[in-house]
Protein backbone atom coordinates (compact mmCIF):
# COMPACT_ATOMS: atom_id res chain seq x y z
CA UNK A 1 0.00 0.00 0.00
CA UNK A 2 0.96 3.73 -0.94
CA UNK A 3 2.40 5.79 1.92
CA UNK A 4 -0.97 8.20 0.80
CA UNK A 5 -3.20 5.19 1.07
CA UNK A 6 -1.68 4.08 4.59
CA UNK A 7 -2.51 7.67 5.59
CA UNK A 8 -5.98 7.48 4.51
CA UNK A 9 -6.79 4.11 5.70
CA UNK A 10 -5.71 4.86 9.01
CA UNK A 11 -7.76 8.08 9.22
CA UNK A 12 -10.80 6.26 9.25
CA UNK A 13 -9.49 3.27 11.18
CA UNK A 14 -11.82 3.92 14.21
CA UNK A 15 -14.74 5.39 11.93
CA UNK A 16 -18.16 3.27 11.79
CA UNK A 17 -18.95 2.20 8.36
CA UNK A 18 -21.78 0.63 6.90
CA UNK A 19 -21.36 -2.76 6.30
CA UNK A 20 -24.63 -3.90 5.34
CA UNK A 21 -25.79 -6.35 8.24
CA UNK A 22 -24.72 -4.59 11.17
CA UNK A 23 -25.51 -0.86 11.78
CA UNK A 24 -22.11 0.06 13.48
CA UNK A 25 -18.47 -1.85 13.04
CA UNK A 26 -15.22 -1.49 13.23
CA UNK A 27 -13.66 -0.76 9.27
CA UNK A 28 -10.30 -0.43 7.43
CA UNK A 29 -10.84 1.67 3.90
CA UNK A 30 -8.69 0.22 1.45
CA UNK A 31 -7.92 2.18 -2.48
CA UNK A 32 -9.67 -0.01 -4.86
CA UNK A 33 -6.44 0.69 -7.00
CA UNK A 34 -3.36 2.53 -6.76
CA UNK A 35 -3.86 6.53 -7.59
CA UNK A 36 -7.10 6.25 -6.77
CA UNK A 37 -9.80 8.56 -4.62
CA UNK A 38 -12.20 5.74 -4.16
CA UNK A 39 -12.02 3.35 -1.40
CA UNK A 40 -14.05 0.41 0.26
CA UNK A 41 -14.74 -0.07 3.96
CA UNK A 42 -13.93 -3.94 4.93
CA UNK A 43 -15.41 -4.82 8.55
CA UNK A 44 -13.77 -7.38 11.30
CA UNK A 45 -15.97 -9.73 10.22
CA UNK A 46 -14.83 -9.42 6.58
CA UNK A 47 -18.10 -7.99 4.78
CA UNK A 48 -17.03 -5.45 2.06
CA UNK A 49 -19.20 -1.87 2.32
CA UNK A 50 -20.19 0.36 -0.72
CA UNK A 51 -17.04 2.45 -2.06
CA UNK A 52 -17.15 5.66 -0.49
CA UNK A 53 -15.10 8.94 -2.52
CA UNK A 54 -12.20 10.64 -0.19
CA UNK A 55 -10.80 13.41 -1.63
CA UNK A 56 -7.39 13.50 -1.88
CA UNK A 57 -4.78 16.30 -0.16
CA UNK A 58 -4.56 19.52 -2.16
CA UNK A 59 -1.07 20.79 -2.95
CA UNK A 60 -0.28 24.17 -1.80
CA UNK A 61 -1.19 26.75 -4.72
CA UNK A 62 2.40 28.56 -6.13
CA UNK A 63 2.05 32.91 -5.94
CA UNK A 64 1.19 33.60 -9.49
CA UNK A 65 3.21 37.15 -10.29
CA UNK A 66 -0.07 39.06 -10.07
CA UNK A 67 -0.03 38.04 -6.31
CA UNK A 68 3.55 39.54 -6.11
CA UNK A 69 3.09 42.58 -7.81
CA UNK A 70 0.25 43.20 -5.89
CA UNK A 71 2.06 42.20 -2.72
CA UNK A 72 5.07 44.96 -3.96
CA UNK A 73 2.29 47.83 -4.24
CA UNK A 74 1.40 47.18 -0.71
CA UNK A 75 4.67 48.14 0.47
CA UNK A 76 5.35 50.38 -2.14
CA UNK A 77 2.21 52.99 -2.21
CA UNK A 78 3.00 53.94 1.55
CA UNK A 79 6.03 55.07 0.72
CA UNK A 80 5.03 57.81 -2.44
CA UNK A 81 2.29 58.36 0.00
CA UNK A 82 4.35 59.82 2.92
CA UNK A 83 6.71 61.48 0.59
CA UNK A 84 3.91 62.76 -1.40
CA UNK A 85 2.33 64.50 2.06
CA UNK A 86 5.78 65.55 3.04
CA UNK A 87 6.34 67.91 -0.22
CA UNK A 88 2.63 69.04 0.45
CA UNK A 89 3.61 70.51 3.48
CA UNK A 90 6.33 72.45 1.69
CA UNK A 91 9.34 70.16 2.42
CA UNK A 92 10.94 69.71 -1.13
CA UNK A 93 14.42 68.45 0.63
CA UNK A 94 15.03 65.65 2.42
CA UNK A 95 15.37 65.68 6.32
CA UNK A 96 19.35 65.35 7.52
CA UNK A 97 20.66 62.37 8.67
CA UNK A 98 21.77 62.40 12.50
CA UNK A 99 25.43 60.45 12.57
CA UNK A 100 25.52 60.55 16.05
CA UNK A 101 25.52 56.83 16.63
CA UNK A 102 27.14 55.66 13.74
CA UNK A 103 29.98 57.90 14.42
CA UNK A 104 29.68 56.88 18.24
CA UNK A 105 29.86 52.83 16.90
CA UNK A 106 32.74 53.84 14.45
CA UNK A 107 35.08 55.35 17.97
CA UNK A 108 34.23 52.44 20.16
CA UNK A 109 35.15 50.14 17.61
CA UNK A 110 38.71 51.68 17.41
CA UNK A 111 39.88 50.51 14.24
CA UNK A 112 41.17 53.94 12.87
CA UNK A 113 40.57 57.54 13.40
CA UNK A 114 37.23 59.04 12.13
CA UNK A 115 37.23 61.90 9.81
CA UNK A 116 33.86 63.78 9.65
CA UNK A 117 32.63 66.81 7.20
CA UNK A 118 32.58 70.14 9.06
CA UNK A 119 31.55 73.91 7.81
CA UNK A 120 29.95 72.90 4.31
CA UNK A 121 27.83 75.43 3.11
CA UNK A 122 23.94 75.12 2.31
CA UNK A 123 22.81 72.92 -0.13
CA UNK A 124 24.85 69.93 1.32
CA UNK A 125 23.40 67.52 3.26
CA UNK A 126 24.21 63.91 4.71
CA UNK A 127 21.32 61.29 3.76
CA UNK A 128 23.13 58.27 5.06
CA UNK A 129 24.82 56.70 7.71
CA UNK A 130 25.87 53.05 8.43
CA UNK A 131 28.93 51.53 9.64
CA UNK A 132 29.21 47.69 9.05
CA UNK A 133 32.17 44.89 8.86
CA UNK A 134 34.72 48.18 10.11
CA UNK A 135 33.38 50.26 6.97
CA UNK A 136 31.92 53.31 7.32
CA UNK A 137 29.41 54.98 4.43
CA UNK A 138 28.12 58.45 4.61
CA UNK A 139 26.12 59.48 1.47
CA UNK A 140 25.77 63.06 1.25
CA UNK A 141 23.98 65.10 -1.72
CA UNK A 142 26.05 67.85 -3.05
CA UNK A 143 24.50 71.11 -4.53
CA UNK A 144 23.30 71.08 -8.20
CA UNK A 145 22.47 67.11 -8.30
CA UNK A 146 25.75 66.39 -6.83
CA UNK A 147 25.79 62.31 -4.79
CA UNK A 148 29.09 61.48 -3.07
CA UNK A 149 29.69 58.64 -0.39
CA UNK A 150 32.51 59.19 1.85
CA UNK A 151 34.00 55.81 2.67
CA UNK A 152 36.88 55.39 5.60
CA UNK A 153 38.11 52.10 6.57
CA UNK A 154 40.91 50.46 8.47
CA UNK A 155 41.02 48.19 5.45
CA UNK A 156 44.16 48.78 2.86
CA UNK A 157 43.90 51.22 -0.47
CA UNK A 158 44.62 47.75 -2.14
CA UNK A 159 41.58 46.20 -1.01
CA UNK A 160 38.92 48.36 -0.50
CA UNK A 161 39.79 50.93 -3.80
CA UNK A 162 38.96 48.28 -5.93
CA UNK A 163 35.63 47.39 -3.96
CA UNK A 164 34.53 51.24 -4.19
CA UNK A 165 35.38 52.73 -7.06
CA UNK A 166 36.10 49.66 -9.27
CA UNK A 167 38.28 46.98 -10.61
CA UNK A 168 39.73 49.56 -13.67
CA UNK A 169 39.48 53.09 -12.80
CA UNK A 170 41.73 55.65 -14.69
CA UNK A 171 44.28 56.83 -12.74
CA UNK A 172 44.10 60.87 -12.66
CA UNK A 173 47.63 61.41 -10.38
CA UNK A 174 48.35 62.74 -7.01
CA UNK A 175 47.11 65.81 -5.67
CA UNK A 176 47.13 68.21 -2.96
CA UNK A 177 43.84 69.21 -0.87
CA UNK A 178 43.93 71.58 2.05
CA UNK A 179 47.19 70.34 2.88
CA UNK A 180 46.76 66.04 2.54
CA UNK A 181 47.51 64.58 -0.24
CA UNK A 182 45.10 62.50 -2.31
CA UNK A 183 44.89 60.63 -5.52
CA UNK A 184 42.66 60.92 -8.08
CA UNK A 185 40.80 58.23 -10.00
CA UNK A 186 37.81 58.82 -12.56
CA UNK A 187 35.48 56.37 -14.62
CA UNK A 188 36.00 53.40 -12.39
CA UNK A 189 31.84 53.19 -12.56
CA UNK A 190 30.53 55.42 -15.79
CA UNK A 191 30.24 59.25 -15.16
CA UNK A 192 31.68 58.18 -11.04
CA UNK A 193 34.61 60.73 -10.02
CA UNK A 194 37.16 59.11 -7.08
CA UNK A 195 39.65 60.86 -4.71
CA UNK A 196 42.04 58.38 -2.07
CA UNK A 197 44.01 59.25 0.89
CA UNK A 198 45.66 56.89 2.55
CA UNK A 199 47.59 57.54 6.00
CA UNK A 200 48.56 55.87 9.26
CA UNK A 201 45.74 52.93 9.18
CA UNK A 202 43.17 54.98 7.41
CA UNK A 203 42.10 54.92 3.73
CA UNK A 204 39.56 57.66 3.14
CA UNK A 205 37.55 57.44 -0.36
CA UNK A 206 35.29 60.34 -1.65
CA UNK A 207 33.40 58.77 -4.98
CA UNK A 208 30.03 59.67 -6.75
CA UNK A 209 28.55 61.78 -9.35
CA UNK A 210 29.83 65.11 -8.89
CA UNK A 211 32.07 67.71 -9.82
CA UNK A 212 36.12 67.70 -9.34
CA UNK A 213 35.63 70.99 -7.12
CA UNK A 214 32.82 68.93 -4.63
CA UNK A 215 35.09 66.12 -4.28
CA UNK A 216 37.76 68.52 -3.37
CA UNK A 217 35.62 70.16 -1.03
CA UNK A 218 34.21 67.48 0.67
CA UNK A 219 37.55 66.67 1.22
CA UNK A 220 39.03 69.77 2.57
CA UNK A 221 35.94 69.58 5.21
CA UNK A 222 36.96 66.63 6.87
CA UNK A 223 37.88 67.13 10.40
CA UNK A 224 39.50 64.43 13.02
Amino acid sequence: MHSCQVAQAVSVMMQSADCGFAPRCVSVSTAIHPGSNLFVATCQDGHVGSPTQQEAPRAPKARRPRDMALSMLVLIIPVFLIVAFYRYLGHEDPPVVDTTEVYGSVQRAGRFELLRPEGLADGWRIASATYTDGILRIGITAPDSGALQLVESADPAAVLVPAVIGKTPHDDGPATIAGAEWHRWSEGRPGERAIVRTDGNRTVIIVGHAKQDQLDQLAGSLRA
